[in-house]
């Protein structure tokens, strides 16, 4: 575990909210699902919470959900006996499950976990046990569970792909962190801190660089599809690339840097060929 609440900075209103609900939340063992975008820091959240909780000193185990094959991700969560399966080691494997007894399983796209495991992870909260793949005897656990998806799932419950009673056994407590482009105004500070962490690991100082005010200007009106980690990701960027013997970055250096922050997004170009349209309408009138 490297990330405490205190790492998701902001002062913005929702992020404050935010960090005092999870705050509360790591009081209590009940099971939380996080809602956000790709790059929003979810697991940052997660992380946070088993920290300040009294599992603290206990496993944090994270696993994403969507990275697996179906088969593969039930012998990681739930692990398998031995011969299981041809190609099963000998005597069998621990699944995560187990392995994060007493302390906390960190779910990440929980959307994307197939329907037939559900059904599985439901009795785990449900029961607080597990059965191994080829097993007939459950195993108790005492795991907290933390899930997180960037997906709308009342959706995929319409559609069938999450079920309706996994769903509402999960939503007991609801986190939602905003996308960087509702809380622009901590980009400042946000610079400031991955500054200070792209510091650490590269040895570059870009924390009073003003070539950094420059890409803020430039990002201010961003959409940040990436959120906090596109952030990040251009940062380092700004760090390892740009001159050092010169101390400003002029539009087309900055544009070579940046290309994500000079190109129109999809919503400005449809706007700009409408607005041409209109003008040349207007003209031919």
């Amino acid at each position: 575990v490297r990330y405490r609440l205190t790492d998701l900075v902001g002062t913005t209103p929702g992020i404050v909210h935010t960090r005092s609900l999870a705050a509360q939340y790591a009081r209590s063992d009940a099971t939380v699902l996080i809602f956000g975008e790709s790059g929003t820091g979810k697991e940052l959240l997660a992380q946070g919470i088993h920290v300040a909780s009294k599992r603290a000193n206990q496993p944090f185990i994270a696993i994403n959900c969507g990275a697996f094959p179906e088969s593969l991700l039930e012998r990681e969560l739930f692990g398998y006996e031995e011969g299981a399966f041809t190609g099963a080691r000998r005597g069998g494997k621990l699944g995560l499950f187990e392995a994060a007894h007493t302390g906390t399983i960190f779910l990440d796209e929980i959307g994307e976990m197939p329907v037939s495991l559900q059904t599985r992870l439901l009795r785990v909260l449900q029961e607080k046990e597990i059965l191994r793949v080829g097993a007939i005897e459950p195993t108790r656990v005492d795991v907290r569970v933390i899930a997180a998806t960037h997906r709308d799932l009342t959706e995929r419950i319409v559609t069938g792909d999450f079920r309706r009673d996994l769903y509402y056994r999960l939503n007991i407590l609801r986190l939602e962190l905003p996308g960087l482009r509702e809380r622009r105004q901590d980009l400042p500070e946000l610079v400031a801190h991955l500054g200070r962490k792209i510091a650490l690991r590269t040895g570059i100082d870009i924390t009073t660089d003003p070539r950094v005010q420059k890409l803020l200007d430039a990002a201010w009106n961003y959409e940040w599809p990436g959120n906090v980690r596109e952030l990040e990701n251009l940062l380092e960027r700004v760090a390892m690339l740009a001159s050092p013997n010169d101390a400003t970055l002029s539009d087309v250096q900055l544009r070579e840097l940046m290309p994500e922050i000079s190109a129109p997004t999809p919503g400005k170009v449809t706007a700009s060929i409408a607005a041409h349209r209109a003008e040349s309408q207007i003209e031919l009138i």
